[in-house]
């Protein structure tokens, strides 16, 4: 009997810990914007003049994709909902939602605000697809030649990713899977020991009554029987 019951505890606390590491783990579902469209997570936009072009019905239009995306998670209501960086990314740190933004100027803020656990949750979905820049000249101009040259020493010589380092953020390193456990006093418990006691209150009522009623049929049956002889 001694065995059975180690072997139960054993199995109760090996899944005990796997509950718990579920709950610390991070999610890598949503990696396409179809997951991102069948998920229940919210979806904002940054309040940027670009912006305003990319989330709109007209651009939305060219793919079903997009047009239910933005009808369904950026504008359900009508309007489209846009709002600053910062807003967005307190909205991604407090509850489910995500939020197209400035990576760069984006990743310094999510530094500033996230949790070292809570940054290991963050994805990236690519919305505007195959969008790159380009430098412009004029078309007869002898110069393209050099505008080339000039370009490809610039990324060989790392000159354009030293700049970019300096400008932009990159994405933070998560350093801590583990997630983090507020503490509860006895004010945050007091209504679950206050239904625990009502619950031992009306469980030892019940068992008097049902004690009380037994007692009674005993009496009632033996006085029966004394009755029949």
């Amino acid at each position: 009997m001694f065995i059975v019951f180690l072997a139960f505890l054993f199995i109760y606390t090996s899944y005990s810990a796997n509950i718990v590491a579920l709950l610390q783990s991070t999610s890598n579902q949503i990696r396409t914007l179809s997951d991102l469209l069948n998920s229940k997570l919210e979806l904002g936009v940054e309040d940027v003049a670009y912006n305003k072009y990319y989330f709109s019905p007209a651009y939305a239009a060219r793919d079903p994709k997009l047009k239910a995306i933005y009808e369904t998670k950026i504008a359900p209501k009508g309007t489209p909902n846009f709002m600053s960086i910062e807003e967005g990314v307190k909205k991604m740190q407090k509850k489910p939602f995500a939020f197209n933004m400035n990576l760069g100027v984006g990743y310094k803020i999510i530094a500033s605000y996230f949790q070292e656990h809570e940054k290991c949750g963050l994805q990236e979905i690519d919305y505007i697809q195959g969008n790159h820049p380009w430098l412009s000249c004029r078309k007869t101009t002898p110069f393209v030649e050099l505008y080339k040259v000039g370009l490809m020493r610039i990324q060989e010589h790392g000159l354009s990713d030293r700049e970019n380092n300096l400008i932009y953020a990159k994405k933070p390193v998560c350093t801590s899977m583990g997630g983090s456990f507020g503490s509860v006093n006895m004010v945050d418990f007091y209504p679950v020991l206050l239904m625990l006691l009502y619950g031992m209150i009306f469980a030892l009522a019940l068992l008097a009554a049902e004690i009380f009623v037994h007692r009674r049929k005993q009496k009632n049956l033996r006085a029966y029987e004394v009755q029949c002889e």
